[in-house]
């Protein structure tokens, strides 16, 4: 559908415009073409903001993204709100002017991906609270999931079930409407919270589930979802976050989940039913081969250690993080000191309670670019200068030599 908006416009015989502001994709979000003209150009570093007389673009907000699409042919970066006016960045001034007018195209796919994801919160929210009593704290929309915060933490039980739930009033068709009423007249609609405003008022409903004012686009009926799916959940301030995706994206994931079963089968040898199970197998043997590994690890730290003759040991080495750590626990256990540093800047200052190797290392960061920390027993962190790496290890030594050990 496209809409000509030139019409109409002429304030008088000077041809000013009469601008006013119109929510026109809430009033009809069928429109993903149209016709206007440029109200406003300015410059910014970035790109050039530019208003229209009308627009069908939807600005971010309300946890949905903006629209994508295009601008005589040129790409519309973001699209946001100031006031009662919408801004649409593009990338480049691109000869654009006042008055001029111009043809603009809204992405069908991603304005209908939007709504999908969008709907599917209003019905996911409707489930956990009807029949959990867990509450919405709040919704964001990303370019892979989207997510909810929850006032509670859920089990995996009700996670299962509210997806059950939600697939199910899929299943139903629950068609979605959108109204306006004014706070005065709400009469008995039960709205899931309360609004910011007496008048115009929208109202998006979905079957006898759900009536919340909500500024976004929808679905028009629960069928053009499709698909609902929980992909994860973690704890979040108290409650819980909640991951899901809907429509194509659910779709998507799936499939993605049976590419992944299917390689896994392959490489496993096993069918789906034993799958589990060697993958349990593998875990076990994994942990096992891990603390075997620690113990050889640890064993070798200790040999090492032990040639080590002197009290304060001062060296650059090579091992790994891990075994570093591993000789230097022992050269603690042993009442030595250890500054162990390697090529790559990184830097470890063992001490245990023979000094206080936070001091040690406050003194030599004064002058050089040390990021890291650690207790008075020990200190890591990293130079991110190469060319300062000696001169700073220099400096742990000096101030070494005059601890009275």
């Amino acid at each position: 559908m496209h809409r000509n908006l030139y019409n109409g416009t002429i304030g008088d015989d000077n041809n000013v415009w009469e601008w006013f502001f119109v929510k026109l994709y809430q009033t009809d979000q069928d429109v993903l073409s149209f016709s206007s003209r440029i109200k406003s150009v300015s410059e910014e570093k970035d790109g050039v903001l530019i208003t229209l007389k009308n627009s069908y673009f939807y600005p971010e907000g309300g946890g949905q993204p903006a629209d994508q699409g295009t601008i005589n042919g040129y790409e519309v970066l973001e699209v946001f709100t100031e006031g009662d006016e919408i801004y649409h960045k593009l990338a480049s001034f691109s000869g654009l002017t006042i008055n001029m007018p111009v043809d603009c195209v809204i992405s069908k796919e991603t304005r209908d991906d939007h709504s999908i994801q969008h709907t599917a919160q209003h019905v996911l929210t409707a489930v956990l609270k009807d029949r959990f009593d867990v509450g919405t704290v709040s919704f964001h929309m990303g370019k892979v999931h989207s997510t909810i915060d929850t006032d509670v933490e859920v089990s995996e039980e009700i996670i299962l079930e509210a997806e059950k739930s939600v697939n199910d009033y899929i299943g139903e068709d629950l068609p979605v409407s959108v109204y306006y009423r004014d706070k005065w007249n709400l009469g008995d609609i039960p709205l899931r919270k309360d609004v910011q405003v007496e008048s115009n008022i929208r109202i998006v409903q979905v079957g006898k589930i759900d009536w919340c004012g909500c500024g976004g686009t929808h679905v028009r009926s629960l069928k053009d979802m499709r698909l609902f799916k929980i992909t994860a959940v973690e704890k979040y301030k108290g409650g819980s976050r909640i991951y899901y995706m809907a429509g194509d994206r659910a779709f998507q994931y799936i499939s993605e989940m049976e590419d992944a079963v299917t390689l896994l089968k392959k490489e496993l040898g096993v069918n789906l039913d034993e799958l589990p199970f060697r993958v349990r197998s593998l875990v076990e043997e994994r942990d096992d081969f891990r603390k075997q590994t620690m113990t050889l690890l640890d064993q070798l730290a200790e040999a090492l250690a032990r040639t080590y003759q002197d009290d304060v040991v001062v060296e650059e080495v090579t091992h790994e993080d891990d075994l570093i750590k591993s000789i230097g626990g022992h050269m603690v256990k042993r009442g030595k000191i250890a500054v162990f540093y390697r090529g790559d800047g990184r830097v470890f200052v063992f001490t245990g309670t023979k000094a206080d190797a936070k001091e040690l290392v406050k003194k030599a960061r004064e002058e050089f670019r040390f990021r890291g920390g650690g207790s008075t027993g020990l200190q890591q962190g990293v130079i991110e200068l190469s060319e300062e790496i000696s001169p700073f290890i220099s400096k742990i030594y000096e101030s070494l030599l005059q601890l009275e050990l």
